[in-house]
Parts: C-alpha cells; structure tokens; sequence
C-alpha cells in the first residue's frame, strides 16, 4: 500500500509539472501568434497523431532507433572495455586519453561532415553518436573500476581469490554505478548527434531525413511534432535500458 500511495504522489507530481509547461507553451504560442515560428501543443500533438497513423512515420522511427541504438550499442561495450584495458595498463590510459579528449573538444558537425565524406548515410548515423557516446562510457567506467575499494581488493589478495573472480564479483560490481550514469547521459547524446546527422546528411527514410524535408517546407507543425516523438523515443529507451540494467544486476 505504502509503494502504491508514493507511485500515485509521484505520478501525480510529474503530471502536474507536464501540465504547466504544457501551458507555458500554449500561453508563448498566444504571445507569439505565429504558427510559423511556434504552433500551440495542440497542434503539435494533432500533427503527431496525423504522423502516426501513416507507414512513413513509424518506418522513419524504425530506421533511426536501429542506426542509433547501433552506435550507442557499440560506444557502450568498446567504452567498456577500453576503460577496463586503461586501468589495467597505465600506457593504455596514456595512449588513449589524447583522443578521447580531441573527441570531446570536436564539434559534432565536424564529425558529421567527416564522416559524410568517407561513408555513407546510413553508416553516419551509427558512427556519429557512437563517436559522442564513447567519452562518456569511457570516462564514467574507468572512474568507476580506479574507485574500487581498495580494502576490499587487498582483502581478495590476501585470501588469494582468482583475478576473474575480482573481475566479476568486485570490479563490475564498483563500476556498474557509474556505467549506469554514464549509459543514462549517453542515450541522450545519441539521439540528439544521430538525429543531427540524418538532418545534416539529409538522410531519407529517417527522422532527421523527415525534419530537413518539413525545414525546408516550413512545417512547423511537423517540426515539433517529430520532436515530441524523439523525446519520447529517447525517454522509452532509457527506461527500457534501466530495466534492463537492474534484470542483469539482480
């Protein structure tokens, strides 16, 4: 009863504050009085609605989630086992920090464009978020695996416990805190850098591909209402995740 009354409370909280901004909006729409520039929600989620019941919208959604989760996929288990190469062997870390941060100092527009000259479309979308992605995981593992408890680590040594074991019951169990972070912060990187790639690159048959075309057309409608469902792709697959997560950990 006690965990049904506080799933109500918060549900009811994140309700309310959906409602304000709701309002806010439709209120800045009034004040701004042009649909080119800001449509009201309703209209938004109207336009979302109409998207919804056509083949275009959920194929778009479809190839963007695969090409996406791809390269978020990839940046979470090549981050992984860098970072854990990197704590194991100093030279790794040495070798490897330089390009992690020329990474995080490169616009992603750069990236995308670079990429555009030397693939195609389809594959910019999997390497540019994997690219924003892989310095988060990286950064956020090998924090997690130098914070081992060191006692705990001394404690295996003295009873002589194989180094697979601390892998498995020590080590992962130190880092999976900050993986989680670390994943949680990537997912969002992901769709924000894999969308601007498909718009950038105008990829057809994808979200970015339809926002370009709706751009173009200035059909602000369409614009927010592909924003909504990016929000919410990008918010479903972080839940998804942490479901994930916590079924793997127990």
């Amino acid at each position: 009863m006690k965990t049904s009354s506080l799933f109500r409370k918060h549900f009811i909280k994140n309700f309310a504050v959906i409602i304000f901004w709701l309002f806010v909006w439709e209120i800045a729409a009034v004040i701004v009085g042009s649909n080119i520039i800001l449509v009201s929600p309703r209209m938004a989620f109207a336009r979302l609605f109409a998207l919804g019941q056509t083949t275009e919208f959920w194929r778009s959604i479809t190839v963007s989630m695969w090409r996406i989760m791809q390269g978020f996929g990839l940046a979470l288990v090549i981050g992984i086992l860098i970072a854990a190469a990197s704590a194991r062997f100093k030279i790794i870390y040495t070798l490897i920090l330089p390009a992690i941060n020329v990474i995080n100092a490169v616009p992603i527009a750069s990236f995308i464009i670079l990429a555009f000259f030397a693939m195609s479309t389809a594959r910019v979308s999997i390497f540019v978020p994997f690219v924003m992605v892989l310095p988060i995981i990286f950064h956020n593992t090998y924090k997690g695996i130098i914070n081992t408890n060191s006692e705990i680590l001394e404690m295996a040594k003295i009873f002589c416990v194989p180094y697979w074991k601390k892998i498995l019951y020590i080590y992962i169990k130190s880092a999976a805190p900050y993986v989680l972070a670390g994943a949680q912060v990537g997912i969002g990187f992901a769709w924000k850098s894999g969308i601007a790639a498909e718009l950038i690159v105008q990829a057809r048959g994808t979200i970015g591909g339809s926002l370009h075309v709706a751009r173009i057309h200035l059909q602000t409608a369409d614009v927010f209402a592909w924003t909504i469902a990016i929000v919410l792709l990008s918010y479903g697959m972080e839940k998804i995740f942490l479901l994930l997560f916590k079924r793997v950990k127990a």
